[in-house]
């Protein structure tokens, strides 16, 4: 589950791609998913609003990040309140994009389990 959601693809069948866009740092549509799966059909808008959940994954992600910094920061000898604080805004500046993307596919990986016959199974379905 961990590649697949470190790669931002479907969590169903581990191919597909999770977003339209590769690139986290494309400043107009890093948002934007495909309604469906193009390798296994997998519905990534399960319902209205599920996404919402991924802000409880962000959240814990910032956290996990802030605690890395502050430790950085105290193993080398240089924390100070400013510099954590200019450190620490940095950080998760430059991560946002990013921590977004793998906070919904971590959403999604928790409700949608792993098939390894995704694929085939919608290719038949698609076929008849």
């Amino acid at each position: 589950m961990l590649p697949s959601i470190l790669k931002l693809k479907c969590p169903k069948c581990h191919e597909g791609d999770l977003f339209v866009h590769k690139g986290s740092y494309r400043i107009k549509g890093f948002f934007d998913m495909p309604k469906n799966c193009p390798k296994c059909g997998q519905d990534f808008e399960i319902e209205t609003g599920f996404y919402f959940g991924a802000m409880y994954v962000s959240y814990g992600l910032t956290i996990a990040i802030s605690v890395a910094v502050f430790t950085v920061l105290i193993v080398f000898d240089s924390y100070s309140l400013e510099l954590f604080l200019l450190a620490e805004f940095l950080v998760l500046l430059a991560l946002l994009p990013y921590v977004i993307r793998v906070s919904r596919a971590i959403w999604i990986a928790i409700i949608v389990k792993y098939d390894a016959k995704a694929i085939e199974k919608w290719k038949v379905k698609n076929i008849k």
